[in-house]
């Protein structure tokens, strides 16, 4: 017979295996199975040996993150029309609030998208004055420089502002703590400020290559940004508006410009200098449908210009961990898309080379022509290109529970362990 220590053991040893079982599970967003069209065998993340123990330190510090609820992670997903729409980024956003963040994140990069005709994300509302103009990296010959946006709002207008209110429908608590903004003025008079309510909030430092700091008197969830020294010529270029708290988590970050491919994204000549802002310690690179949209897709040039985004981001920090969300199947002139598998097989050798993982949304929705199964589903647009807002919310929680799955698979093997 056991002894009555060894049954203590095993007792123990079976309550900490059903605890942890509960917390994994704890982790993973609800998905809806019952779609037929998508391949849920190609939904996990595909990782590589070399990109399996290059994951490790980010695993370490979810880990720091989920068990001791210290430490920051930052994530960075970039993209075109995908993500400047909003809706697939924020459910990844809201995934990690909810099931790693207890409820608390930093709402991060935002942009006055309505002030400039186009359309945003819509987890925040914008409101404003003055006149604005933009600057978008898809022009062929930009008239401002862009940086971590892509896109550039300018303004000379003397009563200029914008205010940025975040939304607490989702359960989630935005509380901003700080503000960041990040642009420059034509001139060292013109300079932003921060209004909380009728509170006046001034960067006692300046100017300098992170942008002006905000400390707010309080936590809130609304405030303004206006400006000082605007009028007689002078203007303000904004590139972006950062709202942080101080709580331990995982911050996602997104940054999308309708129609951006490869090239736009390096157009950005403030880019780098933007990214020592948001220090991304894993990029989700979602750009590549605008590339490959054409019947002269050049496959080696394709992989040229990401290689040199890869390299700008690695400069920034060498240690980034790199996702690539393959191209979604779509359509060309009508018909199937025949560059998205070309582009796919792109993605695979990117990861290789660079120690990344995939995420094939091509198969996920089934390879070549699936995309007339997801608009019968309504998971996909009649125009074969974009998703529904349930399709972005489907693919956004396919991608958070991958990510976390490969966190599982590395915490089984011991938080000890340099691959797994």
């Amino acid at each position: 017979m056991l002894k009555t220590k060894h049954i203590l053991s095993l007792i123990i040893a079976f309550l900490g295996f059903v605890a942890a079982t509960a917390q994994n599970r704890g982790l993973f967003a609800r998905t809806d199975s019952s779609y037929s069209c998508v391949n849920m065998r190609e939904a996990e993340l595909r990782t590589f040996k070399e990109g399996r123990a290059a994951l490790v330190p980010f695993f370490r510090k979810l880990d720091n993150i989920i068990n001791r609820h210290h430490g920051s992670i930052n994530i960075w997903h970039v993209g075109g029309s995908h993500v400047q729409a909003g809706t697939f980024s924020h459910r990844i956003r809201r995934n990690f609030a909810t099931h790693v963040n207890d409820g608390k994140a930093s709402r991060t990069i935002m942009f006055p998208y309505k002030l400039v005709n186009t359309n945003g994300p819509q987890d925040y509302s914008v409101s404003g004055t003055g006149t604005w103009s933009r600057t978008r990296n898809i022009e062929q010959s930009p008239d401002r420089e862009m940086g971590l946006s892509g896109i550039t709002a300018t303004t000379s207008s003397p009563n200029a502002s914008v205010t940025f209110r975040l939304s607490s429908s989702d359960g989630i608590d935005w509380t901003t703590r700080y503000v960041r903004v990040i642009g420059k003025g034509s001139s060292s008079s013109v300079r932003p400020y921060i209004m909380v309510d009728s509170t006046a909030v001034e960067d006692p430092e300046g100017n300098n290559d992170d942008g002006y700091f905000f400390e707010l008197p309080r936590g809130c969830t609304s405030f303004t940004v206006k400006f000082h020294g605007l009028g007689s010529g002078n203007r303000y270029e904004l590139r972006g508006v950062i709202a942080l708290n101080d709580e331990p988590g995982v911050a996602y970050w997104e940054s999308g410009v309708n129609g951006a491919a490869t090239t736009s994204w390096l157009r950005c000549s403030l880019l780098e200098k933007d990214l020592h802002v948001a220090k991304p310690d894993m990029v989700i690179f979602g750009i590549g449908i605008n590339d490959a949209h054409t019947k002269n897709f050049n496959r080696d040039r394709f992989k040229t210009n990401y290689q040199q985004l890869i390299d700008i981001i690695k400069r920034v920090n060498p240690d980034c961990q790199f996702i690539f969300i393959t191209n979604n199947d779509n359509h060309l002139n009508r018909s199937a898309n025949p560059n998205t598998r070309a582009a796919e097989k792109v993605f695979i050798e990117l990861a290789l080379d660079n120690n990344g993982s995939v995420w094939d949304l091509y198969k996920v929705m089934g390879g070549l022509g699936s995309s007339t199964r997801w608009v019968r589903s309504g998971l996909m647009q009649s125009d074969h290109v974009h998703f529904t807002s349930t399709g972005y919310k489907l693919i956004g929680d396919l991608l958070y529970n991958a990510i976390i799955g490969e966190y599982i698979k590395w915490r089984e093997r011991g938080t000890n362990a340099e691959t797994y």
